[in-house]
């Protein structure tokens, strides 16, 4: 979280040494939901530096404050958001889902225009009442194999959330991952996180 300008400024360099490692295609913002003044702190600080490097920027679930703040989008941690998020948004905005290893919810924000399905694997499945779909949900694949199934079956780019370790990206790469997304082991590298996008992109080309 961070909750004031020091906290922020701080942050900023360690922020833009990242963006300096290349190959981002996008950053999101998260750890602020519980105070919306952190949260425009924050997205005053690192947006302009992220938009400037033709990097998006995004915010979780917010939707309306992400389109105030003038972010390129926002990710939703819950399926049932979506059409809502879209429609108040539009087609000009990214709208990306975390399904965690749902299969059915992917499906269904895929089908209807998500920019991007997110599957993690440290969210359990949700409590299903329809025996249909628990059976389907839990006879599916999980792990890397969760990747393989969607880029066999559907087209929206997916994105590994499981926040891996540098040399677990290529597998997730190589299972079907578009995009990866990291995060500890960016901020906490031992040498410093230009070094750590460094050898996130050698793993993955």
């Amino acid at each position: 979280m961070l909750s004031d300008d020091k906290d922020v400024e701080q942050f900023k360099a360690l922020y833009i040494q990242a963006l300096d490692g290349g190959g981002i295609s996008c950053v999101l913002l998260s750890g602020t939901a519980n105070s919306t003044e952190a949260l425009k702190k924050a997205v005053e600080a690192l947006q302009p530096l992220t938009q400037q490097r033709d990097i998006a920027f995004l915010i979780e679930d917010d939707y309306q404050t992400a389109k105030a703040l003038g972010c390129d989008g926002v990710h939703l941690n819950d399926a049932a958001s979506y059409k809502e998020a879209r429609e108040y948004l539009g087609a000009d905005y990214i709208v990306g889902v975390d399904c965690g290893i749902s299969r059915h919810d992917a499906i269904l924000v895929g089908e209807a225009g998500a920019d991007y399905v997110a599957f993690n694997n440290r969210r359990p499945l949700p409590e299903i009442e329809d025996p249909d779909v628990r059976e389907f949900e839990e006879g599916g694949p999980k792990g890397l194999e969760l990747l393989t199934w969607w880029q066999t079956m559907m087209t929206p780019p997916c994105v590994s959330m499981d926040d891996i370790p540098i040399e677990a990206v290529k597998s997730h790469a190589d299972a079907g991952a578009d995009f990866i997304a990291v995060q500890a082991a960016i901020w906490n590298h031992s040498d410093n996180s230009t070094a750590a996008i460094t050898e996130v992109n050698e793993a993955i080309a």
